[in-house]
């Protein structure tokens, strides 16, 4: 059951996805300009001043909410073997992850759209997420056993999300299992490509 607050973040979460779903659908439909903070506040139902809750701007509607926290990425991390090695550690963690993002890929089409018309708008939002997140996951990956140093670090993460990634798309364009795929991904990266 579902505690007073988890119910409103709840609630919160789903109004934000409802506000942000307006602002693309403006966007794809009528153009970027046409889609002011005005027009999405219609769209969703709510005032102007409601969306400034949810919202810094129109620009920050209109960009997916990232697909992880670093966080998470973390604490999924941590909650591996202390002595697993950093590939298997990554691999397990990726496969999670792969299998949430595969059951909403659905609902990212549309923001994948807008990013394919408009890139300048995921680019700023996309670059302060990715620095941190990658900054965070680089730190604990070099903990891990058997990880040499900084670019061994780097390399199994940016690898272990680029195979991720590939098994996600290749899912949906083949429809076969992403958990096949991210099998196959990461046993070529295992073998050295």
């Amino acid at each position: 059951m579902e505690s007073p607050q988890q119910r409103r973040d709840r609630r919160r979460a789903e109004k934000r996805r409802a506000i942000r779903m307006a602002a693309v659908r403006i966007a794809l439909d009528e153009g970027i300009e046409a889609a002011t903070v005005e027009a999405i506040s219609a769209a969703a139902d709510i005032s102007p001043r409601t969306f400034f809750n949810y919202f810094a701007s129109k620009e920050e509607a209109l960009v997916m909410e990232p697909l992880w926290r670093p966080e998470e990425l973390i604490d999924l991390l941590a909650a591996r073997p202390a002595d697993e090695p950093a590939f298997q550690s990554l691999r397990a963690v990726t496969r999670d992850l792969a299998v949430r993002i595969n059951g909403i890929w659905g609902d990212m089409k549309p923001f994948i759209e807008l990013r394919s018309r408009h890139p300048e708008l995921a680019a700023k939002a996309r670059a302060a997420d990715e620095t941190k997140l990658m900054d965070t996951v680089f730190e604990v990956v070099r903990s891990r056993p058997g990880v040499t140093g900084r670019i061994h670090a780097r390399v199994l993460v940016i690898a272990s999300f680029g195979a991720t990634i590939s098994a996600i798309q290749e899912s949906q364009e083949s429809g076969e299992p992403v958990e096949r795929l991210l099998d196959e991904a990461f046993a070529l990266l295992e073998k050295g490509l």
